[in-house]
């Protein structure tokens, strides 16, 4: 019988339905360690078997009943998800789908953050956000062939570099069909959590990155022998520096280069002799809220040790509370929005979720800092390159300087307004931890450089042959420039400044972990 293998998913000169007696699957659970869980199966008619896994993430299941095509998933946490609605995994839920089967055999189907990649990607080619989609819409029972190609194509490109490295030289290897010891030694040093689909507020694509929470990608093939090293270095340094933020902050893949987060450039100012690292984990669009309900800090927290350093620096996103909004006022007000204090001070939140108050939100983290003896730093948000009337600042003729922004009035949509920057300072203040007015010394900045601001922040020429991705972009490029985040140049200025102000602080200075010689270049 004619055999071949696409996606890792053996296609058999079978119809779908002639599945047969004892046609079994199973395989093993595991994302950095076994993992001990439910596993749910569901076939083409929404047919659902549920099994167990064992202390190795082994699990066992006849599937003689089933029609394939199969989603198989893992989830600690599925009563809690049926009682309450669509609810992030957290990096418990991971997936894998089996297009055949064959007949009366024992089907490998493992499930690991590598299957759930392969799944997310096929689900991309049928339009869906995400593998969880595949729980709620019927399953394809005709998949083109050229889709599956593809998919598996696209899974080698970004891993085939570190399957050699751990000695994997076959190029039909497939995650979910291949039981190899070595499949662990990648698992083990690779960081997954899920997307965010801004439009809906639902859970999306796989999200895979190395140990200092670098995207995988295309631009950026997962380098295991490099994903060793860094695993050791966070580990083993004397000290670590995490930076929770957003997308000001954040990591960028190659190919939008030269975006740039300051994080991402940060440890350009760290003492060589200080034995301390950056762990740079702000992902772009979140809040100080969603950045914990999305498991990003539960991602992190497993490096954190005593004495290490933990700056917070939100607000961008936190203001998103406009119920009126008609693009996504509803989604953001759900999943992002954190309310500011009053003119008083006083937390705003509607009545038992005090977890839409900012600084309620804030001091989330500061007491995991307290608890694990490290240092906080509250850091009020970088300005965005906006005058008072929310305008372009020094535009069409205008002398308008760059002001403080970062506050909501009352306007019909909000349910409470306040002062975000005034609001960290505040909680910075009560909870007696360093405070750096990020907000106050990026507008200093900005106002210096009214003549220059478009090499700082993302204004690119989409015709210059060196940036080729912003040929066809309408924002951040000169037509339409971007005046929240920055290109290299102006993340490395951000950078330099929360550096100097490390370094003039009395109680951080001491530690040494920045380099002022660095500084002063």
């Amino acid at each position: 019988m004619m055999k071949k293998t696409f996606f890792g998913l053996l296609l058999v000169g079978i119809s779908i339905n002639q599945v047969s007696a004892n046609t079994i699957i199973q395989g093993y659970a595991y994302a950095n360690k076994p993992i001990d869980s439910s596993v749910i199966i569901r076939d083409a008619n929404n047919k659902v078997l549920q099994t167990t896994t064992n202390n190795d993430g082994f699990y066992w299941q006849d599937v003689s009943n089933l029609t394939p095509p199969l989603i198989v998933f893992t989830n600690k946490n599925s009563l809690e998800r049926k009682a309450h609605g669509d609810q992030f995994c957290n990096g418990n839920c991971l997936f894998s789908y089996v297009y055949t089967l064959q007949q009366d055999e024992k089907n490998t189907v493992n499930i690991n953050p590598l299957t759930d990649y392969l799944t997310s990607e096929l689900a991309k080619q049928i339009n869906l956000i995400g593998p969880e989609k595949f729980v709620d819409n019927p399953l394809p029972t005709l998949m083109k062939d050229d889709l599956l190609k593809k998919t598996y194509n696209k899974f080698h490109l970004l891993f085939d570099k570190a399957l050699l490295q751990i000695g994997i030289e076959d190029n039909s290897f497939d995650p979910i069909t291949t039981n190899s010891p070595k499949t662990k030694d990648l698992l083990d040093v690779m960081l997954f959590n899920r997307g965010y689909h801004s439009a809906t507020g639902k859970i999306s694509e796989t999200v895979l990155l190395d140990m200092r929470f670098r995207p995988i990608s295309q631009d950026s093939p997962f380098d295991y022998q490099q994903a060793v090293k860094q695993q050791k270095e966070n580990m083993n340094a004397k000290k670590r520096i995490f930076i929770l933020g957003d997308s000001t902050a954040s990591n960028y893949d190659k190919k939008v280069y030269p975006r740039m987060g300051w994080g991402q450039v940060f440890d350009q100012f760290i003492n060589d002799k200080a034995d301390t690292i950056v762990i740079n984990g702000a992902q772009s669009g979140r809040s100080s809220r969603s950045f914990k309900t999305e498991g990003w800090f539960h991602l992190m927290k497993p490096f954190m040790k005593k004495g290490d350093y933990m700056i917070i620096g939100f607000g961008h996103n936190d203001e998103k509370c406009d119920g009126n909004n008609p693009k996504r006022g509803k989604v953001d007000v759900a999943n992002l929005c954190t309310y500011p204090n009053d003119d008083n001070n006083q937390k705003q939140y509607p009545l038992k979720q005090e977890s839409m108050s900012f600084q309620s939100s804030l001091e989330d983290y500061l007491t995991v800092a307290k608890e694990l003896e490290m240092t906080p730093i509250l850091m009020t948000p970088v300005t965005r390159f906006k005058d008072k009337n929310n305008k372009t600042a020094y535009q069409n003729q205008s002398n308008d300087p760059v002001s403080h922004m970062h506050y909501t009035a009352n306007k019909p949509g909000f349910a409470y307004w306040g002062d975000y920057s005034n609001t960290i300072k505040h909680t910075a203040k009560v909870n007696q931890v360093t405070l750096i007015d990020l907000e106050s010394f990026s507008i200093d900045f900005a106002n210096q450089h009214k003549d220059d601001w478009q090499s700082y922040w993302l204004v690119i020429d989409p015709n210059d042959p060196k940036y080729p991705y912003y040929k066809n972009q309408t924002s951040g490029v000169i037509s339409n420039p971007d005046t929240t985040h920055f290109q290299e140049k102006g993340a490395q200025a951000i950078a330099k400044i929360i550096a100097t102000a490390i370094n003039n602080d009395p109680k951080l200075k001491q530690d040494e972990v920045v380099d002022l010689n660095k500084i002063n270049q």
